[in-house]
Parts: structure tokens; C-alpha cells; sequence
């Protein structure tokens, strides 16, 4: 294994999955776990349709030696159920939240960037319990599987209210299997209730989301 220590400064939204104006719903969600295997959820929000473009200098963090130089050229982007999911039998095709964003993804398949990491918000999950979580979904683009990630999000309004700042947030093997090479995982993270409001309030012109401290763990 190869421990790695990269800083990504700008995570972007996801440019074709924005596109869509499909609902997204699903059926129960866990909540127990600060970083959430993706089991499913309840009622989701409408989505942030934002995009974002990633300057090369401050936001690619190459590792290994791709050759992969546009977002054109990568192969297409696929879905991976995480582990704990998995082991409970939930697939894409049984499992509704997985199913829509799969077709998120199949009509964005070249998302991500090239020797990059990247992280986008899909939208608000109204939970069984009452809690409410933001979907996530995270984009390998590296040359190898991930076998753990750390970093510290920031998500808000730039220069008013945020939903997180540097929050730690780790995607282990253990919860989410390995993150495959050209593959996206989702993930949830709970909120407060007053924090639904400020993401529906983003956009492209106030948005402020960002990966700070980012250590990568790739499998050999």
C-alpha cells in the first residue's frame, strides 16, 4: 500500500449530472455513522444545479503517471455500491436511489477529473428518523483504488452561512470497499435542520465548497 498526502483546494459540482431535473428517491438511510454508507433514504430536495470549473494549478493533484490529459479522454465514469450495502444485498438495480444515480452518471460519464479526486453534492436526503443528510457522491480518477481517503470539507455560501467547515470526513475500505478506479461512491453526511435552507440556497455565483488536508491511501 502507498500513502499519500494531497491538497485538493476546489472541489466542483458534478457539470452533466446538474443537468438533470430528476427527483431522486429512495427508501431508508443509516444514519449512525458520521461518513454513511449509502443504504438508501426517504425524500430528497431538489438538486444544486451548479458547475464549477477547477483551476489545474490549485486543484489537480496527479499521482502516478497518467497520460490522461482531458476529461474526454477518460473511460467512462461507473457506480460502485459501497461494501456495507453490498453485504446486505442492495444492488443497483434492486435499490432506487442507486438506480437514479446510475442514470446520473450515464448521462455524465467523462465527470471527474483526470489524476483527481473529486467530491460532489447531489442533494438533500430526508431521513426515517427525522434527520436530514446531504448525498454525496465521490469521483476516483486516480490511476490506482483507493483504499482510504481523508479530507476536510468546507460546503456553504461564500462569505455567509456554511454547512461545514473543515469537516473531517473519511471513506474506508472497511464501510465503502475499494474505491475503484473511473468509479463514484456515494455518501452522506448528516446536517442540521437550518442547513437545508442554505443549500437550497446555493448557486454557481455564491457557492464556496472546497477539500482541505486530503491524505489518500492506494492500493499497491
Amino acid at each position: 500500500m502507498k500513502k499519500l498526502f494531497i491538497y485538493i483546494a476546489v472541489v466542483s459540482f458534478i457539470a452533466g449530472c446538474s443537468n438533470l431535473d430528476e427527483d431522486m428517491v429512495t427508501d431508508e438511510t443509516n444514519t449512525e455513522a458520521e461518513e454513511e454508507p449509502v443504504e438508501s433514504s426517504t425524500k430528497t430536495a431538489k438538486e444544486v444545479e451548479v458547475t464549477e470549473e477547477l483551476d489545474d494549478s490549485e486543484s489537480k493533484a496527479t499521482v502516478g503517471s497518467s497520460d490522461k490529459s482531458q476529461s474526454s479522454e477518460v473511460p467512462d465514469l461507473k457506480l460502485q455500491v459501497t461494501k456495507v450495502d453490498e453485504e446486505q444485498g442492495i444492488t443497483i438495480e434492486n435499490n432506487e436511489m442507486y438506480s437514479q444515480l446510475n442514470e446520473v452518471i450515464k448521462a455524465d460519464p467523462k465527470a471527474g477529473f483526470p489524476n483527481d479526486f473529486s467530491v460532489y453534492p447531489r442533494d438533500l436526503v430526508y431521513n426515517e428518523d427525522g434527520g436530514i443528510s446531504i448525498l454525496f457522491l465521490g469521483v476516483n480518477r486516480l490511476d490506482a483504488p483507493i483504499q482510504s481517503i481523508y479530507f476536510q470539507l468546507t460546503l456553504g455560501k461564500q462569505n455567509d452561512n456554511y454547512i461545514f467547515e473543515n469537516k473531517p470526513v473519511t471513506l474506508h475500505e472497511e464501510e465503502f470497499g475499494k474505491i475503484e478506479t473511473d468509479s463514484a461512491v456515494p455518501f452522506l453526511l448528516d446536517v442540521n435542520p437550518e442547513d437545508e435552507e442554505i443549500f437550497m440556497d446555493l448557486t454557481e455565483e455564491n457557492i464556496d465548497i472546497r477539500l482541505d488536508h486530503t491524505e489518500v491511501e492506494l492500493e499497491d
